[in-house]
């Protein structure tokens, strides 16, 4: 039986970077500097303990290519998912420690998957200096959730890219603890949900320490679950946030396109 498969990360597409920076800042995140892709996309990432957001932008259109048959493109999907449906939440990401068993396990199981990618990079230290980091990734897709996309990341250097200087925030963000998304059929959505993460189904979508759900509708506007330290110490720099019960959530239009739940 598959092991399930916690949430590694969500991509959030924004049309401007530095806007969105400085909005997560104001609700007391941490941003990482920009970084660059060598496939045309820059991004910022706000490091959580273990899993993360990353910001994504356009940053060079022409270094864009399109996907054809099983070659997926990371790129090509996030500019269009930006021209279509505008920001928010383009793609959902796991926790991988073998991308190719990954591919095989969602082979098994007839999902929809295209061919493996890899990648490095420069990023960008707490102290300045630059240093590779390097991932390989697996996607698959589904029509019961149109427009989001979904891969697996397997990190080649754990110890460059988490950075404790990055981690700290001062409303006292902890993790990514769940992540609701919405699609036409929620039980085909569900279904492929559990194919894709090795879930157990139970009121929700049970991982290893985080949670997947899946509502009726359209896409337009995820949530995301974000657990801190303490919630009292929070709101203060949660000023837009809106108590629900025993979570403050503060609506998409001020996350770039993505309701964020805080919960302790």
């Amino acid at each position: 039986m598959t092991e399930p498969r916690d949430i590694d990360h969500i991509v959030v597409m924004t049309r401007d970077l530095a806007a969105a920076q400085a909005a997560w800042t104001a609700c007391g995140f941490t941003c990482t500097p920009r970084a660059v892709h060598p496939f045309g996309t820059a991004n910022s990432l706000i490091q959580l303990q273990g899993n993360f957001v990353e910001l994504l932008e356009i940053d060079d259109p022409a270094k864009i290519e399109d996907g054809a048959g099983d070659r997926f493109s990371f790129a090509a999907h996030n500019r269009d998912f930006l021209s279509s449906a505008g920001e928010g939440m383009s793609m959902l990401v796991l926790a991988s420690t073998d991308r190719d068993g990954d591919l095989a396990d969602w082979r098994a199981k007839d999902l929809r998957v295209y061919d493996p990618f890899d990648f490095e990079r420069q990023a960008k230290q707490p102290d300045g200096s630059h240093q590779r980091v390097a991932f390989s990734l697996a996607f698959a897709t589904d029509p019961s959730l149109p427009g989001l996309a979904f891969f697996t990341c397997q990190q080649h250097t754990p110890e460059v890219f988490w950075k404790p200087d990055y981690q700290v925030h001062a409303n006292g963000a902890r993790r990514i603890a769940s992540v609701q998304v919405a699609g036409p059929d929620p039980d085909a959505a569900d279904t492929f949900l559990r194919a894709f993460s090795g879930g157990i189904r139970t009121t929700h979508i049970a991982l290893g320490q985080d949670s997947l759900t899946v509502e009726e509708g359209a896409a337009a506007f995820p949530e995301v679950t974000i657990r801190v330290a303490d919630l009292a110490a929070a709101e203060p720099h949660l000023a837009v946030a809106a108590r629900d019960g025993d979570a403050l959530v503060v609506p998409a239009e001020t996350l770039s396109g993505v309701a964020v739940r805080f919960v302790e």
